[in-house]
């Protein structure tokens, strides 16, 4: 049977969640994500459903009470990402860009919608930029301690979201490179990062009998976005979830080897039609810049991601040109490593939000300015 979400739940979206959710918190481990019963899945890392089992543990399955519970918890990330914007900022660049970068990010609409949404975003927004923050202090005070426990964040921060591995060791290589006397540390946090990280695809090799290094839905992404009609958009009709079809493709053949089928289906339709996914990747990177990749959004999406687009890469223009190469490189690591997933699959609104408060920063030191002395 494939899931749905009971009445009185106050989400429309990210069912599989909350039954990823609900069947940790039953003791059943991560599985059976559309349903029925499955088995063991790496649809999804552990790290956020985790959080919201143990909502659901205290607070019921499903019920009213925890939909506010994990409303109130995403607000309190969204809090602690208004603190790191303007302690990056304050490094960076002094008080008056921290002060104009927290205000805008704490009052703008699409940002007071984040809460809302049923999935990892604020709290994968919060570990990017808080990433960033850890940074800066390592490349500033190296420290040996520091550095394992920067290596430890890493390896949480990717079992809550996989997709922020790459820009993380890209902020750790730059950290590195900015202090090269002591080059031994990146060694050591990379170890202490695997050893955090290390569990999760061996449960995945075990339980499901194939290398799964992060989410096995990357093959079914892949696709998604790339097969005959696709647009660019994300096609849900198509989706276990929502689609019978594939949901029973999905439960007859395993988890492991569907998404391995699909992963085929797109590589040989990409192979097949190469001039087609190069167009609809830069119809993605358009997209994901300009806050129109989720079908039906608000026009106050592209408001502001064109606002914070333009006005955050004029920021990074200022820094090149002010030879501050040192710090543009600090944030252009992760706007460019971060959304290349989303080029090649689909680009929805709320992945681009997660390296919003960088873009954020930047556009702030765009309007502020002035470099200020001793930032």
């Amino acid at each position: 049977m494939i899931a749905r979400f009971p009445h009185h739940w106050l989400y429309s979206r990210g069912i599989e969640l909350g039954t990823l959710a609900q069947s940790l918190a039953a003791g059943q481990g991560l599985s059976s994500p559309f349903g029925g019963s499955t088995g063991p899945t790496a649809l999804l890392a552990p790290g956020y459903p985790a959080s919201i089992a143990l909502l659901f543990l205290i607070f019921g399955s499903f019920t009213f009470a925890a939909a506010v519970a994990v409303m109130v918890m995403q607000l309190l990330f969204s809090v602690l990402t208004v603190l790191c914007i303007i302690r990056v900022a304050r490094q960076c660049f002094g008080i008056r860009t921290a002060n104009l970068a927290g205000t805008f990010w704490a009052v703008s609409l699409p940002l007071i919608w984040m809460p809302t949404i049923f999935w990892e975003t604020c709290l994968s927004t919060l570990l990017l930029v808080g990433m960033v923050a850890l940074a800066v202090h390592c490349e500033r005070r190296p420290d040996g301690l520091l550095w394992s426990l920067m290596g430890a964040y890493c390896g949480l921060a990717a079992l809550v979201n996989p997709s922020l591995l790459p820009s993380l060791l890209a902020l750790m290589g730059w950290a590195s490179w900015q202090t090269r006397k002591t080059f031994w540390y990146l060694p050591v946090a990379s170890l202490v990062l695997c050893v955090v990280f290390a569990p999760w695809p061996i449960r995945n090799a075990r339980v499901l009998h194939a290398f799964i290094p992060l989410r096995s839905t990357v093959g079914l992404e892949l696709w998604m976005g790339n097969r005959a009609g696709a647009t660019g958009f994300l096609d849900e009709s198509v989706f276990p979830l929502f689609n019978r079809w594939e949901y029973d493709q999905y439960v007859s053949k395993g988890e492991a080897a569907y998404m391995r089928d699909k992963s085929t289906l797109a590589k040989a339709y990409i192979r097949a039609h190469p001039g087609e996914f190069l167009r609809l990747s830069a119809v993605r990177f358009v997209r994901f810049w300009s806050g129109t990749g989720s079908k039906d959004g608000s026009v106050f999406y592209g408001i502001h991601a064109l606002l914070t687009t333009g006005l955050g890469f004029i920021g990074l223009w200022r820094l090149v040109r002010e030879h501050r190469l040192r710090v543009a490189v600090l944030f252009l690591l992760p706007l460019m490593v971060f959304p290349l997933p989303y080029y090649i699959t689909h680009a929805e609104f709320r992945y681009r939000l997660v390296v919003d408060p960088l873009l954020t920063i930047l556009a702030g030191y765009a309007v502020s300015g002035a470099h200020e002395p001793g930032s």
